[in-house]
């Protein structure tokens, strides 16, 4: 990372769109899932280990249970207006706080309207409270593997760069960039994905692949 000059791991506002789009126009329950638990991730710029769990080697590590986001959580969420989560998935085992706008919160209820879907008529061994939240198709909470996957999947059907849910997070910094006027942006933009160092966040103000784009349209002598 110490040698990039250009980000490029990102949308453009125009995939972006493309790429929800697409999923919400696919009229199945597990299209609905990928939708809300993307939708999520995109409005909150939280880390996918939030969402899913700590990686199987850092829980190995740290002696740390493989559980995500779970329906208490997501029912404490909307009561406080915060996103209630685990420190041990995020990255350093360090929380900060994670506001709730309409659409996060939209996309909170849409998930816990979509688990009592998918889990109707289960025969559950653990209580309601510590059940995770995104179901997969064979009745279990889905892995961080299996986010990466449906996410690659819905990038190749929506055309669009193969990308990792992690680049919902930087779409989130670039825009929120590229609209604010604020003098503190980039601090905020710190807050908000919780970098202890500024360095770090200073990442998305480097020259993006329109910005270099038009660079070589400015310089070009027009000649033929």
């Amino acid at each position: 990372m110490s040698h990039q000059t250009v980000f490029q791991h990102y949308f453009t506002e125009q995939e972006e769109k493309r790429l929800f789009k697409t999923i919400k126009h696919t009229d199945c329950i597990y299209a609905k899932r990928d939708y809300y638990w993307m939708l999520l991730m995109r409005e909150t710029a939280v880390r996918l280990g939030v969402l899913a769990g700590p990686d199987p080697k850092k829980a190995n590590k740290y002696d740390l249970p493989m559980t995500g986001l779970t329906v208490l959580d997501a029912e404490l969420s909307l009561d406080e207006g915060y996103l209630v989560y685990d420190s041990a998935n995020t990255k350093g085992q360090k929380k900060h706080p994670v506001s709730l706008n309409k659409s996060a919160t939209a996309a909170l209820k849409a998930l816990l309207n979509i688990h009592r879907q998918m889990s109707a008529g289960w025969d559950w061994d653990i209580p309601r409270d510590e059940r995770p939240l995104f179901l997969s198709r064979n009745r279990q909470r889905m892995s961080r593997r299996s986010f990466q996957h449906r996410f690659k999947l819905w990038c190749r059907a929506a055309e669009v760069p193969e990308g990792t849910p992690h680049w919902l997070r930087h779409c989130w910094a670039k825009r929120y960039l590229e609209r604010s006027t604020a003098p503190d942006a980039l601090r905020r933009v710190q807050a908000v994905l919780g970098h202890s160092d500024i360095k770090t966040t200073a990442i998305y103000t480097m020259p993006d692949r329109e910005s270099i784009a038009s660079a070589m349209r400015e310089a070009s002598t027009c000649l033929h």
